[in-house]
């Protein structure tokens, strides 16, 4: 542990709890609260519980994962207070937040909130005070302008020109020259393990053994901003590099963050003799590292894992929400930024088909876009997959008995894994002895977990595992299901998470979505309509009743998966992106 580090870190801590209490201490409460371990959440729940009033009520049901009664107490409250809007506001019960707020004095900050949720981003500045808090929305607002990015203040020139002249010694002497890539992330393992993050260090270790320098940068803070500490300013995972960029006292604005944050990228960029940067999705990675890379005269890549503003507009909690978050002035900003920034860049790589039309439709030259699509890693390629889900089950201590159903995934609304409970439920009431499991954790698992009390025992939630133990509970399935919802970010978007049930020899039942059929072959999976539970549980109960189809689709889906998606193969094109903007060979062994 680097101590000088540490105590840097320690200090980005205080620096950044003491603006935080200083700016509202009711909601900063709240949010420590539900961010603290499970146990200690539950604890503090608890003791909220024993305080008298609605509020106090609401928030232990909350913190305790009974959304259902904390709605209860909410909508039926006639003692309206800033700590139950607030907890109105986290539940998704925007109107019943909106009417607390009106009536409670001081709630500036609350009813700003609710306006920037909604995506009205000038109301929300409007309804506020002078002060930090405006100050900082005002700019949040600017860094979605269109034409802005963030200020530069070191220029490091002739850096293309260094660039051709290595290539061109590199040419000259008969060698290979694959250039070397610093990699701009939101976050990184080992302290955060998300698909995000593994798919960004298969990328980096498929680069690395085919011979390209790399290293990645994660966002200002990070880990710290998650409640974890770097053991140093550079952490080596598996012989790749993750550097770390932690300032003492964050700055107090996204525009001088950026630009601090460009600045440091620059230095980097020099140091580590990158030739290419590569960010991923989304804008706000883009205006920083396509800031850096114009300072340092480098080429950059924008990498298109996700459509930010559907994403944003699916977490509205009922449809008439979500339409309206659509119409709003967040959404449009976001879309038009998304569009801006990628068509800055000098390639850009997306994950599907249904993505790189989606952004050409936007205004992204298509002579741009490199489709990559996600891939299958090592650990997934070697798993032993020729033990039976019932003898897997059984290593996991869970009943061998019965046909097991689910997915490992992050547990959000538009999963639809609430349909995959209804289903379940609906077969079980017809005779057939399907259970399920889903692994993973994510905002909607309280409420998923409260839907799925009928089933009992045989339902099972994990909660948060690692990627080992994600694969070992998906080879427990007997079919791994897809259920997504009929969302334009479900229509858009191609999941890694069918990718995997193919590999690991499971048949996947996907929604009938653009961007999930053209992922799952016919002889792979099978479709339903989204948003149909008593489809699903037709389609499930019958492969109950069909052992041999379930392994011939398994089977089917295995072999298309390891002649189509193996990192090893599929990564070589980020180095044939990269020799496209260099100069360089091929960039494949």
């Amino acid at each position: 542990m680097n101590l000088t580090f540490l105590a840097r870190q320690l200090a980005n801590v205080a620096s950044t709890t003491a603006a935080h209490i200083n700016d509202d201490r009711v909601f900063f409460g709240m949010q420590l609260a539900r961010r603290l371990p499970a146990p200690a959440s539950r604890l503090v729940g608890r003791a909220l519980g024993l305080v008298p009033g609605d509020a106090g009520q609401a928030a232990s049901a909350w913190l305790l994962g009974q959304e259902t009664e904390a709605k209860r107490l909410v909508s039926s409250s006639l003692t309206p207070s800033r700590l139950l809007g607030e907890i109105a506001l986290n539940l998704g019960l925007l109107d019943e937040a909106e009417g607390i707020a009106d009536s409670v004095a001081g709630a500036a900050a609350l009813s700003s909130r609710i306006r920037w949720t909604k995506g009205q981003l000038d109301e929300a500045i409007d309804v506020l005070p002078d002060g930090a808090r405006r100050t900082r929305l005002v700019d949040e607002r600017l860094c979605l302008q269109s034409g802005w990015w963030p200020t530069v203040t070191s220029h490091i020139t002739a850096r293309r020109a260094r660039i051709a002249k290595t290539v061109s010694t590199s040419s000259t002497s008969g060698e290979t020259s694959r250039p070397a890539a610093l990699h701009v992330l939101t976050n990184s393992l080992p302290h955060t393990r998300s698909g995000y993050a593994y798919r960004s260090h298969a990328i980096l270790t498929t680069l690395q053994e085919a011979g390209h320098r790399v290293a990645a940068a994660t966002r200002p803070s990070y880990p710290v901003t998650i409640g974890r500490v770097s053991s140093g300013p550079v952490e080596t995972v598996d012989g790749i590099d993750y550097l770390r960029q932690v300032p003492l006292r964050p700055l107090p604005t996204p525009s001088a963050r950026l630009s601090a944050q460009a600045d440091w990228l620059a230095a980097q960029a020099q140091e580590r003799g990158a030739q290419v940067l590569h960010t991923t999705t989304h804008y706000v990675n883009g205006l920083a590292t396509g800031a850096a890379a114009h300072a340092a005269g480098l080429p950059w890549v924008y990498e298109v894992r996700g459509v930010l503003e559907e994403t944003w507009a699916a977490g509205g909690s009922t449809p008439a929400e979500r339409e309206a978050r659509r119409a709003s002035q967040r959404f449009e900003l976001m879309r038009a930024k998304e569009i801006e920034v990628a068509t800055a860049a000098d390639a850009v790589i997306t994950l599907g088909e249904t993505m790189r039309d989606h952004l050409i439709e936007g205004g992204v030259p298509a002579e741009k876009i490199t489709l990559i699509p996600n891939s299958v890693s090592d650990a997934v390629v070697n798993a032993d997959v020729s033990r039976t889900p019932a003898e897997v089950r059984a290593g996991l201590e869970l009943p061998e008995e019965g046909i097991w159903v689910g997915t490992a995934a992050s547990i959000v609304g538009y999963e639809g894994l609430d349909d995959l409970v209804d289903a379940v439920i609906l077969a079980r009431a017809e005779g057939v002895d399907l259970r399920l499991l889903i692994a993973g954790d994510g905002v909607a698992l309280p409420e998923l977990r409260e839907r799925a009390q009928t089933l009992g025992e045989n339902a099972v939630f994990t909660g948060r595992v690692s990627q080992a133990e994600a694969i070992e509970y998906q080879l427990s399935l007997d079919a791994i299901v897809v259920p997504r919802k009929y969302e334009p970010v479900c229509q858009l978007v191609t999941p890694i998470k069918p990718i995997e049930a193919m590999g690991l020899a499971r048949p996947v039942i996907i929604s009938d979505l653009p961007a999930l059929r053209e992922l799952v072959p016919d002889t792979a999976g099978l479709c339903v309509t989204p948003e149909s539970p008593r489809q699903l549980a037709d389609v499930l109960s019958q492969l109950a009743c069909d052992d041999n189809t379930r392994k011939r689709i398994g089977q089917n889906g295995r072999e298309h998966v390891l002649g189509t998606r193996r990192w090893k193969d599929i990564g070589q094109r980020y180095g044939q992106v990269y020799s496209q903007l260099t100069g360089a060979g091929a960039g494949t062994k």
